[in-house]
């Protein structure tokens, strides 16, 4: 029995007037999958479809005939992921499809119902899928699978809930070979020198040594999906980056964690294995503010981090406690002031529209920029997914019903307390805080011009944009 594990080729979502995002490494989780089916003795291949135009895609599952296909969904690209299962039943009735990820595992009955989905699995998918293949082989049966969600006799049947995986080494290394690092974009932090080292020559993967998140921010889905923060060790986490290393060539490692740093002691022991080892990389994180130590970032930048990006989200005190995210004014101001002095980057994360958002709010976050500044700052506008608190609320308001996820739409922005103007607005003025005295004319210029004309100048090329729509992209 052959599978066939497919992250699907992006929707683009230009359209809606959601950025046109490329990924930025190897898709972590079908790569595990594939790696845990591979060590169980079962015929697997993982493809990468993110740049596959649809005639390539009817071609490829032409070519490989599979009899089960696994595909990867997200809620903000649910569209292709969903497009693929209607095409593989299309070409092949007999052949299984099933889905994972965080969108189906949250609306596992809607897919189910309106899309030709045979399984979907729910949460985290390693254990599920070698015991799915030992079903479909005829030795078991689907009831006793837990961790899935299925249609029999016109029922959705849900099983039993998963026991999480607590020892997170037992899990084989993803599945590396089946993809192209060249064929992913870096970071704009990538285009600096680092100890007289070209970042941009620097191949890049990301790496996951965690899974969860210790937070419970209304506006994320990761406490559900997860359930619980959990870590490899710093052994095995270092053997695989020493493997990254030696056989594909890697130099720069993202740990694509939720929060990398919430324990001190392990940081600092991951640091220490890599200084040991005498790995010649850089590397990058996320956190939060209150979770950050001077001798821990001493470690970490002996060890070669680069940056950390911080998930800041508002310096108000009032969004703040509205998203419920347990961090101070007073948290971050110290964050960034210790890891600059150890000579790190930085990175500010931010949001805005989030509940009790307006422009004091904005302005306290402004002042914190001129405070602290930051290397980099990114913002973004807060949007309703389904998992969240958020969106429970939006829905309570009737902002916002499960039937939206019935269209090809990206997830919604938060506009029950302020308009995507107003949101775009703010965007604009937290940039222009971080920018220099030209950067902030530019970007004058750049918003009278979208005002006037409907024009945005962006990194990617030119947009045209009505009533908050992207109707085209002239690229660069």
């Amino acid at each position: 029995m052959k599978t066939l594990l497919i992250n699907p080729p992006m929707y683009d979502q230009r359209k809606y007037g959601k950025p046109f995002i490329l990924p930025y490494g190897p898709p972590l989780g079908i790569a595990y999958l594939a790696s845990t089916l591979e060590k169980h003795g079962f015929e697997v291949r993982a493809i990468d479809m993110f740049d596959y135009s649809w005639d390539k895609v009817k071609q490829t599952l032409k070519e490989e005939q599979p009899d089960v296909i696994g595909i990867t969904c997200l809620t903000e690209q649910r569209a292709s992921p969903l497009e693929l299962a209607r095409l593989s039943k299309t070409m092949n009735k007999d052949c299984v499809v099933i889905m994972g990820g965080i969108h189906p595992t949250i609306m596992y009955e809607q897919i189910l119902e309106h899309w030709p989905v045979d399984i979907i699995i729910l949460g985290e998918g390693e254990e599920t899928i070698k015991e799915l293949m030992t079903c479909l082989e005829g030795k078991k049966i689907f009831g006793d699978v837990h961790g899935i969600a299925y249609k029999h006799e016109g029922k959705t049947i849900k099983t039993p809930p998963r026991r999480l995986i607590e020892n997170l080494d037992d899990i084989p290394f993803p599945a590396y070979k089946y993809f192209d690092f060249e064929k992913y974009t870096r970071y704009e932090i990538l285009k600096g020198i680092w100890n007289n080292k070209p970042l941009r020559n620097l191949r890049f993967v990301p790496v996951i040594s965690t899974r969860g998140c210790v937070g419970s921010c209304q506006f994320c889905s990761t406490p559900f999906f997860w359930q619980k923060w959990r870590t490899r060790s710093a052994k095995n986490v270092v053997d695989e980056m020493e493997l990254l290393t030696r056989d594909f060539g890697c130099g720069f490692f993202n740990f694509a964690d939720d929060i990398f740093t919430v324990n001190k002691n392990r940081v600092i022991d991951l640091c220490k294995e890599i200084i040991q080892r005498k790995l010649d990389i850089i590397w990058d994180c996320e956190t939060r503010v209150n979770f950050i130590w001077d001798d821990m970032l001493e470690w970490m930048m002996r060890a070669g981090c680069y940056c950390i990006s911080f998930g800041v989200e508002s310096a108000s005190e009032t969004v703040l406690k509205a998203i419920k995210k347990k961090t101070t004014p007073q948290q971050i101001a110290h964050a960034f002031q210790l890891t600059k002095q150890v000579g790190m980057k930085t990175k500010m994360l931010l949001m805005v529209g989030n509940p009790g958002e307006d422009d004091t709010t904005v302005n306290d976050t402004v002042r914190m920029i001129e405070t602290v500044h930051p290397d980099f700052v990114s913002v973004s506008e807060a949007m309703v997914f389904p998992g969240t608190e958020l969106y429970e609320s939006a829905k309570q308001k009737g902002f916002v019903s499960d039937d939206y996820w019935l269209t090809d739409r990206p997830a919604p922005y938060f506009t029950v307390e302020n308009n995507l103007e107003k949101l775009l607005e703010w965007s604009n003025t937290i940039m222009s805080a971080n920018a220099g005295i030209v950067g902030k004319g530019l970007r004058r210029l750049r918003n009278m011009l979208e005002r006037k004309t409907g024009i945005r100048i962006t990194t990617e090329g030119v947009e045209y944009r009505g009533k908050g729509l992207v109707k085209g992209l002239i690229k660069w």
